[in-house]
């Protein structure tokens, strides 16, 4: 709350005033900034859910394409002997 002390000379009036003035200001300021931390920290929280997810989503396919991965360079195996295909 903000106090206004009357005086007789019109310089400290108004010096009063505009600290009145740039405490309200920066009252105004401070309540933005704390809203938009608070946004900033909603946002961060839900952005590490998403990672979190995100990463064992990875996990689950490289544990299904591993074996895959195995199974083909099984196939993979050449014979030195054998002629090439286009013979």
């Amino acid at each position: 709350m903000a106090h206004l002390c009357v005086v007789w000379s019109y310089g400290e009036l108004y010096k009063t005033m505009n600290q009145d003035s740039t405490l309200s200001d920066l009252e105004t300021r401070i309540a933005f900034l704390e809203d938009q931390i608070d946004t900033l920290n909603h946002e961060v929280v839900s952005l590490n859910r998403d990672r979190e997810k995100l990463s064992k989503e990875l996990q689950a396919l490289a544990n299904l394409v591993r074996p895959l991965i195995h199974q083909i360079s099984q196939l993979d195996v050449v014979d030195e002997s054998a002629p090439p295909p286009h013979y």
